[in-house]
């Protein structure tokens, strides 16, 4: 719980800051600011595709003690090096012998640089050795420094991918000096070829993990990337601005969700090898985010009318405030996921949380073609929720069969 509040409350305290920054770059970069988000959501995703499920197989090798942190610690970052940085220098010679206008070059050019700062992340060693609230201190400060920036030197009328290229060289910078960090401190070497190929057996066991992942990014994206294709000169055009806010403010909710998960998952892995009431503990957290985020929530849908111009005063924005709580509530189930997840994964039941992610996400992702055109982003975002309740329901089903046939074993 100590480790849980110091994590939650420095996050809060820096999405709080951060979203002021990034109502004030939103309001610099006008009708551009759609762009931005389309990009850097096309880095996100694609650095989920190379992960390869690593972190999750890392983070649980270390908080069982199964393997030693510096004989895992080079190989990961060797192999992350390898896949990132080869990566990045295609996709970069793609973008040099395209035809694209200067300003797309350079929004794109960004949105490369985070992708490798993004895929370098060095989370999964501080999540391991469970030191979560160090590691989220970093990433406050972090983020606290790139919204002082943008308030400080933005303004009306910056180019196209600016916020991405500020984002993009804070977060390097930081991630080359942890790095450093971890080496120093835990005299461990980060750069080795020895044992790569081992690194194999942990790619193979990641499989599940990586396809998992595949399937919730995509979830949590793919309304973000379709919608202003899909609502293209329709009655819905504007909705691709409006929306992005939306997801701005979701993704500032998540990342901090993300880091109390961060703890918990750990946990999970080690209840799993140390404690008899493992299944009675799981439950209890479940409810605890379940009901906290029903209040919050609801709440929020309670005052959306005022605060949802105070945050985006434009007209063009105003769309959005209904659906505010709705799409947060959705980040709470998608925690609540999680934690049923690392639950069966605790057990090496890898490929069963692929399997409750499969008919939930594909039923999302295809009605968007359908309704958004029709409705535009009211449909995304309850296609984002339905998909979140969807996986949430299969995941418990998925973690009840679990546990009763635990139980049967034990009998």
């Amino acid at each position: 719980m100590k480790d849980l509040g110091i994590t939650v409350v420095l996050q809060i305290f820096a999405r709080l800051i951060q979203m002021v920054g990034m109502i004030h770059v939103a309001d610099c970069l006008g009708e551009n600011n759609g762009e931005s988000n389309e990009a850097l959501s096309a880095a996100q995703y694609i650095q989920f595709l190379f992960t390869f499920g690593l972190d999750i197989v890392a983070v649980r090798h270390l908080a069982a003690k199964s393997v030693t942190f510096t004989e895992l610690v080079p190989k990961v970052f060797t192999l992350r090096l390898l896949i990132y940085g080869f990566s990045s220098i295609i996709w970069c010679l793609g973008l040099l012998l395209s035809d694209l206008p200067k300003n797309q070059l350079q929004l794109w050019l960004a949105a490369i640089l985070n992708l490798m700062a993004l895929g370098m992340n060095f989370q999964w060693v501080f999540q391991g050795m469970q030191r979560m609230p160090k590691f989220s201190l970093i990433q406050a400060m972090t983020s606290i420094g790139i919204a002082i920036y943008f308030l400080l030197v933005f303004k009306r009328g910056i180019p196209v991918g600016a916020d991405l290229w500020v984002m993009g060289i804070f977060q390097t910078v930081v991630t080359v000096g942890a790095w450093i960090y971890v080496r120093n401190h835990f005299r461990v070497r980060l750069f080795s070829f020895k044992g790569v190929r081992e690194l194999l057996g942990y790619i193979y066991e990641g499989m599940p993990n990586w396809v998992f992942g595949l399937l919730y990014n995509t979830l949590i994206t793919f309304g973000m990337l379709s919608i202003r294709k899909l609502t293209l000169g329709g009655p819905f055009q504007n909705h691709n601005d409006s929306f992005g806010n939306l997801q701005r403010v979701a993704m500032a909710s998540q990342f901090i969700l993300a880091f109390g998960g961060s703890v918990i998952y750990t946990r999970i892995v080690v209840w799993r090898h140390e404690r008899d009431d493992f299944f009675l503990r799981v439950k209890l957290v479940c409810f605890a985010v379940i009901t906290l985020g029903l209040f919050l929530c609801g709440f929020l849908h309670s005052i959306h009318n005022w605060l949802f111009p105070l945050i985006f005063p434009r007209t063009i924005y105003q769309s959005g405030a209904p659906y505010l709580s709705i799409v947060l509530f959705g980040r709470f189930l998608g925690l609540a996921s999680g934690i049923l997840v690392w639950s069966l994964l605790a057990y090496r039941k890898d490929w069963v949380a692929v399997k409750c992610a499969i008919l939930p996400v594909l039923l999302s992702v295809g009605l968007h073609f359908y309704y958004v055109p029709l409705f535009g982003l009211k449909a995304a975002s309850f296609l984002y929720i339905g998909g979140e309740m969807g996986l949430f329901l299969c995941c418990a089903m998925a973690f009840l069969i679990l546990k009763k046939e635990i139980i049967n074993k034990s009998a």
